[in-house]
């Protein structure tokens, strides 16, 4: 709706104007959004006409956080019970648990937990060693088998892995995109330019879900200021490295993440997230005439969940609200203020589907506590259905695996439960 890199007035004079120009009440904002890099003397007099500005005031070491703003809601809760969580609770049972070093920090990355080939991979590196973990398959276990690789860069941050078919891994790296063997040697390697200029960026992979071709990011060509026109995405063929396609993404400098589907759509899930900038979410598609590349609606959040038949849950990096979104299907937007306690939000940063019924997300009183209280929404509507009841309260982490289970990390551990 606003103005691509355009200013914050910018972007909230163009939406006011769209509103007033439909000349009708049913085109006024009906759930929440967050808007960032909002200055305080232009920008916040004009939203403060038809919303506010919530949420705790930090200093400028949290400038995500600092700024938020969200459109008075219309939502309505259907009973007080709901506007204040007093949903039931519902026991949870231990099925398994497996240390795996490294985790902590893993899933903090934008590899560190994975869908690829219909399964979900744990990525950890420990002391120069990367290893990649399946989970498996029967919920009895954490993880069906697991391989390492030395890392080859051990002290450089911003690179990414990703499995490949018959045990290779693919690395993207600030100056590279290697595909190592099972064996741990190299298949083979394509250089590209390094953004020296942008240490916040970084590329992503994964093969696409035919298994024939790596999907890989990178920095794109420089125009004649010296200014890059845009990153790209390039198909570079999995036995030879050879370039088969490339697209000029509407992303720069950008942090991405690839995700796949877990039903084998043809195409997968991209994250652009550029900082102050916001994030792009593309969908990629390999053809036969090269890339297709689209925006996935309204989604502009990196904390994505995917589901089944192309739906999708998005966090606002804030924790201020949740979206659903996917293809033919209307947009459902809840806010943290309609449906949680005073003072909470959303956290975690891994919203997903536990089934094709629910989905699990994490709440707490800010980003950065330890510990907060799990959730089970209906996957359509978001609305709460219960509240998940551990033996001891735990921390922010869970990975929802789409199987009616789901993965907590307990310092160096990987716990798998399910509901009682």
């Amino acid at each position: 709706m606003g103005v691509p890199g355009g200013h914050a007035e910018q972007n909230i004079l163009h939406y006011l104007s769209r509103l007033h120009s439909k000349g009708s009440d049913d085109w006024l904002p009906t759930h929440g959004a967050a808007m960032r890099s909002v200055c305080p003397d232009f920008c916040a007099p004009i939203i403060r006409i038809e919303g506010m500005l919530a949420g705790p005031t930090y200093g400028d070491d949290k400038p995500t956080h600092r700024r938020q703003f969200y459109w008075r809601s219309r939502y309505t809760p259907d009973t007080d019970q709901e506007k204040h969580m007093n949903c039931p609770h519902a026991p949870v049972r231990l099925l398994a648990h497996e240390s795996l070093p490294g985790i902590t920090e893993a899933l903090g990355n934008l590899d560190g937990w994975l869908m690829r080939d219909g399964a979900h991979w744990l990525v950890t590196r420990h002391e120069g060693t990367i290893t990649i973990g399946k989970v498996d398959a029967h919920p009895s276990r954490v993880l069906a088998d697991h391989a390492t690789w030395t890392d080859p860069d051990p002290y450089t941050s911003g690179t990414y892995c990703s499995p490949l078919p018959e045990g290779a891994l693919a690395i993207s790296s600030r100056q590279a995109v290697t595909v190592y063997e099972a064996d741990g040697t190299v298949r083979w390697e394509h250089r590209h330019r390094d953004r020296q200029r942008s240490p916040g960026a970084s590329g992503a992979c994964t093969p696409d879900p035919a298994g024939r071709v790596l999907l890989a990011t990178m920095a794109g060509p420089l125009g004649a200021d010296g200014l890059s026109t845009g990153d790209i995405c390039r198909a570079l063929d999995l036995a030879t490295g050879e370039v088969l396609a490339e697209h000029l993404l509407p992303s720069f400098s950008a942090a991405y993440a690839f995700q796949q589907f877990p039903d084998a759509r043809p195409e997968v899930l991209l994250t652009a997230s550029m900082g102050q900038d916001g994030t792009l979410c593309l969908l990629v598609t390999r053809t036969d005439s090269g890339l297709g590349v689209r925006a996935t609606g309204t989604a502009t959040e990196a904390c994505v969940g995917v589901g089944p038949e192309g739906a999708l849950v998005i966090q606002d990096i804030g924790g201020g609200y949740l979206t659903r979104t996917q293809d033919g299907a209307a947009e459902v937007i809840i806010e943290a203020g309609d449906v949680l306690p005073d003072e909470r939000v959303f956290v975690g940063y891994s919203p997903g589907f536990v089934d094709d019924k629910r989905i699990l997300v994490v709440t707490a009183e800010e980003q950065w506590a330890e510990e907060g209280t799990h959730l089970l929404l209906d996957a359509h509507t978001l609305r709460p259905l219960a509240e998940l009841d551990y033996p001891r309260t735990p921390g922010v982490t869970a990975v929802p695996l789409g199987d009616g289970t789901w993965l907590v990390r307990e310092d160096e551990t990987v716990q798998r439960w399910t509901t009682a």
